[in-house]
């Protein structure tokens, strides 16, 4: 049961790194809710809050590639 909890976590990380990563450099960022609404638009389409967004991605998948090392340590026995 661990070992399946851990792999989705695994999983997880894999998957927000990766989403956060490029998504606030596509279209869906540009056309998202938030985006429409004229207060938050220059915020949010600005290189610092994008490049910010993508800070916590990359975040996301250096802890997502340490746990993986960790795990499939703990799996060999080492």
């Amino acid at each position: 049961m661990r070992s399946a909890l851990q792999v989705l976590y695994l999983l997880y990380c894999v998957e927000a790194g990766i989403f956060l990563l490029l998504v606030p450099w596509s279209i869906l960022w540009t056309h998202s809710y938030f985006a429409q609404i004229a207060a938050l638009r220059e915020v949010l389409l600005s290189g610092f809050v994008r490049g910010a967004v993508s800070g916590v991605g990359l975040l996301h998948l250096i802890v997502g590639a340490t746990d993986f090392l960790a795990f499939c340590r703990a799996v060999r026995g080492t």
